[in-house]
């Protein structure tokens, strides 16, 4: 089972575009001096704003993809980290970068109760 796991974070992680380095020239092009107008310098701000959104997700992907595997050569792959009870395999297969198994997920995202007056 955890072969087809590895296969499926492998797959993953090759189907990520790789690391890309910042764009020095995106710093010249923001400046309003560069622009032929406001309308052109809001677009490429836009423009810059989503780059680095799109290159801060797929870091955040790989990095999930790389603790899965590090979990998988560590040998704790498949068990939550908080109650440390093995993680369901449907859950493993529907998301191989599960760190938590359902319940445990779920009280995290229910968030701590709220406290009586």
């Amino acid at each position: 089972m955890q072969t087809n796991l590895r296969q499926q974070l492998m797959d993953a992680l090759n189907g990520l575009m790789p690391p890309v380095a910042p764009d020095p020239d995106m710093d010249d092009a923001t400046r309003l001096d560069a622009c032929a107008d406001e309308n052109e310098y809001a677009s490429r701000v836009v423009e810059v704003g989503m780059q680095l959104v799109l290159r801060r997700r797929m870091e955040a992907r790989r990095a999930e993809i790389e603790e899965a595997l590090a979990r998988m050569d560590a040998g704790t792959y498949g068990v939550c980290e908080d109650c440390g009870e093995d993680i369901a395999l449907a859950r493993l297969f529907a998301n191989p970068t599960a760190r938590l198994c359902v319940h445990c997920q779920s009280d995290r995202e229910r968030g701590p109760l709220p406290r009586c007056a």
